[in-house]
């Protein structure tokens, strides 16, 4: 997709951060048991009831990436929820505001080297 001149492109990967440390596992004191069950969650993530994911963003020109965000730690039913959520729109705009630093500072160092450079 584009956006503001940028090409945007969302994509998830794989999260290797253990569940545990995400998730609050002390026990309850009303229930005596775990606020959240690790066990259940791997055993969910397993069967492909839930997806753990992280999230990236990247924002392109002319195929060089100049920004990007991510967040790790989704835990889904379905992950293209992200896309619907607002979600995916908090990275995107996070992405396209580094890309406009970067692209500012490479202007003026490109410039320097352009005017300099025998062409």
């Amino acid at each position: 997709m584009q956006r503001e001149g940028f090409e945007i492109i969302v994509d998830k990967t794989w999260e290797d951060l253990p569940l545990d440390q995400l998730f609050d596992t002390s026990i309850d004191p009303d229930t005596g048991l775990p606020y959240y069950d690790i066990h259940e969650m791997y055993t969910q993530i397993e069967m492909g009831s839930l997806d753990y994911f992280m999230l990236r963003v990247r924002a392109l020109v002319d195929g060089h990436e100049l920004g990007s965000s991510y967040v790790g730690g989704f835990l889904y039913e379905d992950a293209s929820e992200v896309l619907r959520d607002g979600t995916a729109e908090d990275l995107i705009w996070e992405a396209i505001a580094e890309a406009k630093k970067e692209a500012r500072r490479l202007v003026g160092s490109l410039s320097k080297v352009v005017d300099t450079a025998a062409v």
